[in-house]
């Protein structure tokens, strides 16, 4: 582990902050390029870029009431410390979420034709597996629970192995970016339903992954994020009933 990377003229400079500001960026460039290749006009791009950022750093924050417990209520309402290099916003899944939501509500409030969130459905994959070897680096959690499988990792001061959950998540991430690359074109994954199929393949993963993580246990022996995944491939699935039950009703 290395939570602090290198110095530079006494400051130092973390993991985990340097590898989220690489991840944002990872996103940012990603979606510009698909704005391009889109030829989406840069009035639409950028309100909904922004609203998708804002949307993203506050449902990253509030999730961790959910996930840490309410007693966090102090550190989540600081929100000075968003950008603290040392512990990062708060929970990637509530900053899906949050970000979806940001971006949603912008492209409707400028009445833009169409989904303008499929573009972001390859660069959330491969931004939060960015993210996700800072959070190895920096050892976040405990990074995972003890193994003795050959691949396990050795925190500081411990004398046993764990899980390295984030690379699970992250190696995940850059399958999924390929894939959500390769049909992105493709004409049933248009009009939002890439970064729909995008969050459902994340959260059904992430889901397992959970299974070998050190997250607070929240209900029925699952943690917060696991409910959270449940409640998401619900969501999605009620969208899609419902979309279904439409097209039926005016065929």
């Amino acid at each position: 582990m290395r939570p602090v990377l290198f110095s530079v003229d006494g400051v130092p400079i973390y993991a985990y902050g340097l590898f989220f500001l690489l991840a944002i960026l990872t996103v940012l460039g990603l979606v510009l390029y698909e704005a391009r290749r889109r030829t989406w006009p840069k009035e639409e791009v950028v309100p909904i870029l922004l609203a998708a950022f804002v949307g993203g750093m506050v449902g990253a924050r509030l999730s961790i009431l959910f996930f840490n417990g309410w007693q966090t209520w102090p550190e989540v309402l600081n929100f000075g410390s968003l950008f603290d290099p040392r512990i990062g916003p708060g929970s990637i899944l509530g900053g899906i979420g949050g970000a979806y939501l940001g971006g949603y509500v912008a492209s409707r409030a400028i009445g833009k034709a169409g989904c303008a969130c499929d573009a972001f459905a390859p660069a959330m994959a491969l931004g939060n597996a960015v993210g996700r070897v800072g959070i190895f680096l920096a050892g976040v959690d405990g990074l995972g629970k003890p193994t003795n499988l050959p691949w396990g990792v050795q925190l500081p001061g411990d004398n046993y192995l764990v899980h390295p959950a984030p690379l699970y998540d992250a190696a995940f991430d850059v399958a999924w970016f390929c894939l959500l690359m390769a049909l992105r074109n493709h004409p049933a994954m248009q009009n939002g339903n890439l970064l729909k199929f995008g969050i459902a393949g994340y959260a059904v993963v992430r889901f397992f992954i959970e299974f070998v993580r050190n997250n607070r246990v929240v209900l029925v022996g699952l943690t917060g994020q696991q409910l959270f995944c449940l409640a998401l491939l619900v969501g999605l699935g009620g969208w899609y009933a419902l979309r279904e039950r439409r097209v039926f009703a005016t065929a």
